[in-house]
């Protein structure tokens, strides 16, 4: 008898580990699906790719953007506003060349008497709207063009804000907050979460790159990523099982004591 007690005695520790990994495994599972929520987005011509252009080449316009993307500020025009691709290849205009492919968006903008803003921006398809409990991140690499040989002087770098859209509304930006040196590339990231309500709820999303026109001619943007995760409710489920989990811990403890 006294051996059949020490046994039943030291089976319920190896039980109550047994249960408790159990509860573990059932809490990953569940806790699964939230996470593989998240979906990137789809942005047209995100690294700027196209049009193809070729090695040290400019290609674009006054008034019109590369495939994806249009003009933000139309209005505020002058002579010396362009927009499109870059192809920094066998030049020495960024240290590391272009962070994603081949090509770098551009704006550019040699403007002393009108200082206004202007830049790309990118309505995204109708299925992507604004919804609630979710995060966004926005995610974009803004460069500083280096001093190249040539009749324009980029020296400086003008400043530059990411916007995040829903409808007509900026819901959350990057206002300049990086400063890269001459030649390089930094990544501008925009975070957001809606809650369980949002006056902008069900709105396309929108993407804005801007050039701010301050001291300096050019600001670079490529790589352009936009990603949302599902923001779960605490489920009453998951509590309970992590209060069991919790209770069995406690119990393995007053056991082993």
């Amino acid at each position: 008898m006294k051996h059949l007690l020490v046994i039943r005695i030291s089976l319920i520790p190896c039980a109550c580990a047994s249960l408790l990994r159990f509860f573990l495994v059932l809490i990953s599972c569940l806790a699964l699906p939230l996470s593989a929520r998240a979906a990137l987005l789809t942005v047209i011509n995100p690294s700027f790719e196209n049009p193809a252009t070729n090695a040290a080449t400019f290609t674009g316009s006054q008034t019109v953007g590369p495939q994806g993307w249009a003009v933000y500020n139309t209005g505020a025009t002058n002579n010396l506003r362009f927009f499109g691709v870059w192809n920094p290849s066998t030049t020495t205009s960024f240290v590391n060349g272009a962070p994603d492919l081949i090509n770098v968006g551009v704006v550019f903008l040699e403007n002393t008497t009108n200082l206004a803003e202007a830049g790309l921006r990118q309505t995204l398809a109708p299925a992507f709207t604004l919804q609630l409990s979710t995060q966004y991140t926005l995610t974009v690499e803004v460069g500083n063009f280096a001093p190249q040989p040539g009749p324009f002087n980029f020296t400086g770098f003008p400043g530059y804000r990411v916007d995040l859209l829903a409808g007509s509304t900026v819901i959350a930006s990057d206002n300049n907050t990086l400063a890269p040196g001459e030649g390089i590339f930094a990544t501008s990231v925009v975070s957001f979460i809606t809650g369980l309500s949002h006056p902008n709820a069900g709105q396309v999303l929108g993407i804005r790159l801007v050039n701010l026109n301050g001291p300096g001619i050019e600001v670079n943007f490529d790589n352009v990523r936009l990603d949302a995760v599902v923001v779960p409710e605490p489920s009453s489920a998951l509590l309970l099982l992590l209060s069991l989990a919790a209770l069995i811990l406690l119990k393995l403890r007053t056991i082993r004591q």
